[in-house]
């Protein structure tokens, strides 16, 4: 399916795309006040990361394994909006996938939401790279600026590089339930196949995001920022 062009999930063109560019248009779509670092998340290297294949990747989000649904800051402090900017991409390989999570409730049965309201997730894993920890939420959320229900479901990682384990509580069988909820996640994601200078926008609480596996598109080379 292609990219959306909501209001939460958003391809964008005619932007400065230098560092310095990118940062300000981030900053600018920043609810709160002061400078670039209550504006903007930052990591140890800063608020722009560069997301690139590394052959000696010690975490998944480097190498060219695909890469399960989640949503960004889980381990830290979550962003309202993610921005994306393609600086290389060549070919197959490597597509975005991302689903809207309330659309996904909002298509569930009474019975069905009743089920998933129940339900608490706990995420841990090593910290390999600039994130890690263990954190325990609820499935079902609200929108901190919307008030509409959103679902904090990411994916176990199960991978060689930085595994991320998910324990699932409320429910009786735990397998069928992940299962039948990811087959929902999947069954509304929508994939983008990136070009170079595609920027696109997205809402953090709104959608969780994943990769296919890089196949040959190994050059495919992101910046991104994380705005709060």
């Amino acid at each position: 399916m292609p990219i959306s062009n909501s209001e939460s999930l958003t391809l964008k063109k005619n932007i400065d795309f230098s560092e310095d560019g990118l940062l300000n248009y981030a900053m600018n779509l920043s609810r709160r006040e002061g400078g670039v670092k209550e504006k903007l998340l930052h990591w140890d290297f800063g608020p722009l990361m560069t997301m690139k294949h590394d052959v000696k990747a010690t975490n998944y989000l480097f190498s060219d394994e695909a890469v399960p649904f989640h949503w960004d800051g889980a381990f830290a402090t979550e962003p309202e909006k993610l921005l994306f900017y393609c600086t290389e991409s060549e070919g197959e390989g490597g597509e975005t996938l991302f689903v809207n999570t309330e659309k996904v409730f909002e298509s569930l049965t009474s019975e069905e939401k009743e089920l998933c309201s129940k339900v608490t997730l706990t995420y841990e894993t090593k910290k390999l790279a600039h994130y890690g920890g263990k954190i325990i939420v609820p499935l079902v959320q609200k929108h901190p600026h919307t008030g509409k229900t959103i679902l904090r479901m990411a994916e176990k990682v199960e991978t060689n590089l930085n595994p991320v384990s998910l324990t699932i509580e409320g429910v009786d069988n735990v397998e069928d339930f992940y299962q039948w909820l990811k087959e929902k996640l999947y069954t509304f994601a929508e994939a983008h196949s990136w070009n170079k200078g595609d920027l696109i926008l997205v809402d953090n609480f709104t959608y969780l995001h994943g990769r296919r596996p890089l196949g040959a598109n190994r050059s495919r080379a992101f910046k991104r920022l994380q705005i709060l």
